[in-house]
């Protein structure tokens, strides 16, 4: 938990997100490369086994699905982050591209994102598993932008969607935010990353 610590060490921790849990860094090819097990290798005297089911790519509706499948194999731990909304949020950019002027609706619509994301820690919370949350670390519009733009989408199209760059900031930040009220309201530990990297 964050600021308050933990009153014992636990013996074992699921992860459950994106590849943002699996610690991946691109190199200057755009090659991602996964940094989780090299982390962990600096804490030796670690006593917590951490049982990582990250998937690259990964919505809620992943992991909902892989939370399941280990809870119904017996899965038995102290704590389960449940980390994901950056994907969710995200939009198939190459079809906005095509069709600027189309209706285009995030991955996971935020409805159907909090909806799942109940469930989801409602089942780990059954089996007297922990659920831990996460926020979203903030995104750079302008370079996501980039990003998404390397391999020759339409710019102008796009911007033409969107209506300025900060919305892409924006939209990533409402799931964010619903993640935290969410915790808030039902209690539930936080892990409040976003806070830290903003004042970067």
């Amino acid at each position: 938990k964050e600021d308050r610590g933990l009153a014992i060490m636990p013996k074992q921790v699921y992860i459950y997100g994106d590849s943002l849990l699996k610690a991946t860094m691109p190199d200057e090819g755009y090659h991602y490369h996964f940094h989780c097990d090299e982390v962990l290798q600096r804490y030796p005297e670690r006593r917590t086994q951490v049982v990582n089911r990250s998937k690259m790519g990964a919505t809620i509706s992943k992991g909902e699905s892989l939370v399941q499948h280990d809870l119904d194999r017996g899965l038995e731990a102290d704590y389960a982050l449940v980390a994901y909304g950056g994907n969710d949020s995200d939009f198939d950019w190459a079809s906005i591209a095509a069709d600027p002027e189309g209706d285009h609706r995030p991955r996971t619509e935020l409805p159907e994102f909090l909806s799942k994301l109940k469930q989801t820690v409602t089942e780990l919370a059954r089996v007297g598993v922990q659920p831990v949350l996460m926020t979203l670390p903030p995104i750079d519009g302008a370079r996501y932008l980039d990003y998404i733009c390397r391999g020759g989408l339409s710019r102008d199209s796009i911007m033409r969607w969107l209506g300025d760059v900060g919305c892409i900031y924006r939209y990533q930040e409402l799931y964010s935010d619903t993640v935290a009220s969410f915790a808030m309201r039902e209690g539930l530990p936080l892990i409040d990353v976003r806070r830290r990297f903003l004042p970067q």
